[in-house]
């Protein structure tokens, strides 16, 4: 049974993200990928926010009528990344083992929610046997790792196994694990602290917001966000802002992502430009340095108008994450649009 979930654990958390997210890995698939397929939320996966799926989870222990208790729900253990891990944490829900976007590095963009004594393990170096020395007494997985694993086999090494459908929002996310666990409540609440952060900000930004968004991986590797799938171009379409390029482009992948060449990066036209990168994968920041010193970079409108943010794009993790990259969202293009 020396089964490997390498495949199926590009979950959707940068994704975990889709929504991000939160997903893949981020040294295999930052520049090939898919987290969410592949970067860890990417980037992945987390997250957890990728390709298409049922609309609800299925729950082989069945519902719960109410809130049990963290010492009723056992081992909690996540094959997913951080974005879904922050959304049980924001429930309230115990976890006790998890995967991470870089595993050595550990759990990123947590803020305030505590990761103590959570173990981390590398989905993508897990097998089911592996799965079963965590000794899960709940086990959340993704519809493309229990597709891929086979939801015998998972079912096996855990007392219940809840499927959360891929291509999941972070929203439906949410609201589905409140159901799972009777934090129904709770799961509103904090739906509800997003759509007043996303409505106010709708208010804030000017008409007609224009935003290219973009990571550029090591390697050179360049791609441009078309689609609201990870967490900071699903908060810009969410505020009115339009992704440019977007969705008129063919050629994304599960992550909403679109590959250029460098000879390509005129595509990135809007006046804002945000760049979705992170300093814990190595060869990056030595990337961005090369893109950004070749003239076709430097030609761009936002790059000739100095209106270029950077954003962590493994910082904000699950409903509150993405609930607090709202605001900042509306401070960065406010900050440009004045200057």
């Amino acid at each position: 049974m020396a089964l490997l979930l390498t495949a199926a654990a590009c979950s959707s958390d940068d994704t975990d993200t889709a929504a991000d997210g939160d997903s893949a890995s981020a040294s295999s698939a930052e520049a090939s990928d898919g987290d969410e397929t592949s970067a860890a939320e990417d980037d992945a996966t987390d997250e957890d926010e990728a390709a298409e799926g049922d609309d609800t989870g299925t729950d082989t222990g069945g519902d719960e009528d109410e809130a049990a208790s963290p010492e009723d729900l056992g081992r909690v253990v996540l094959l997913g990344e951080e974005p879904t891990l922050a959304d049980l944490l924001a429930l309230g829900i115990p976890v006790a083992a998890s995967s991470a976007t870089v595993p050595g590095e550990g759990f990123q963009g947590m803020g305030e929610l505590d990761t103590s004594g959570i173990e981390v393990y590398d989905y993508l170096n897990t097998s089911a046997e592996d799965l079963a020395l965590l000794a899960p007494d709940q086990l959340i997985a993704y519809q493309r790792a229990v597709d891929f694993a086979g939801e015998e086999i998972l079912a096996g090494v855990t007392g219940e196994l809840h499927v959360i459908p891929d291509g999941i929002t972070t929203r439906e996310r949410v609201l589905l694990l409140g159901e799972i666990f009777g934090r129904e409540d709770r799961a509103a609440e904090l739906v509800a602290d997003l759509d007043a952060a996303q409505e106010a900000a709708r208010a804030q930004v000017a008409e007609g917001c224009q935003v290219s968004v973009a990571a550029i991986y090591p390697g050179s590797n360049i791609a441009t966000f078309i689609e609201p799938v990870w967490a900071v171009p699903t908060a810009l379409d969410a505020m009115g802002c339009e992704l440019v390029p977007g969705p008129e482009q063919s050629g994304a992948d599960l992550n909403g992502r679109l590959f250029i060449s460098l000879e390509l990066v005129g595509l990135l036209e809007a006046p804002q430009l945000i760049l979705l990168q992170t300093d814990t994968v190595e060869g990056e920041r030595e990337a961005i340095a090369e893109v950004g010193a070749d003239e076709l970079w430097q030609q761009l409108p936002a790059v000739e108008s100095g209106r270029v943010s950077e954003i962590d794009r493994l910082g904000y993790p699950g409903i509150l994450g993405e609930t607090r990259l709202v605001g900042e969202l509306v401070a960065i293009i406010d900050d440009g649009a004045a200057g």
